[in-house]
């Protein structure tokens, strides 16, 4: 596994990260007590992984690097904000651990155990509800008692 040595944009323990944190272009690294994870990130899109079991120090790609990954409470997460040149170059020399297909960020939050902290209105915006109105749940219930 091959990285630049900069030093991390943000550290962060637990899983407390926030989906603005994370780099549209770029890499988390997790660091737990068992196990160390890489995450390659483009544009809300997960497009490489690798884990590294570090009692056994066994390697996991791929797939199989994301069936395992989990933040638990005391991990450290590494964010790293990188240019487009880098983020291919270090694609390129981590070959192995290109996903075949790119997964999006939001549909892996729960199992990666990362906190969803969105507010009602931003939930209410993006599945398109509008919120009832007083007159609108009267004639719910009249209807309903009849």
């Amino acid at each position: 596994m091959w990285f630049p040595s900069d030093e991390p944009k943000e550290i962060l323990r637990g899983n407390n990260l926030d989906k603005l944190s994370i780099p549209s272009l770029g890499y988390l690294r997790i660091l737990n007590e068992n196990y160390e994870f890489i995450l390659f990130l483009n544009d809300n899109l997960i497009v490489g992984a690798w884990c590294l079991d570090i009692k056994s120090l066994s390697e996991l790609f791929q797939n199989e690097a994301m069936e395992v990954i989990k933040i638990l409470p005391d991990s450290r997460i590494e964010l790293f904000e990188i240019n487009p040149r880098l983020f291919k170059t270090i694609l390129d020399l981590n070959e192995e651990c290109k996903l075949s297909l790119p997964i999006r960020i939001d549909m892996f939050w729960d199992k990666i155990g990362f906190n969803t902290n969105v507010s009602r209105e931003t939930l209410l915006a993006k599945y398109r509800i509008k919120e009832p109105s007083e007159e609108h749940i009267k004639n719910l219930v009249s209807t309903y008692k009849s």
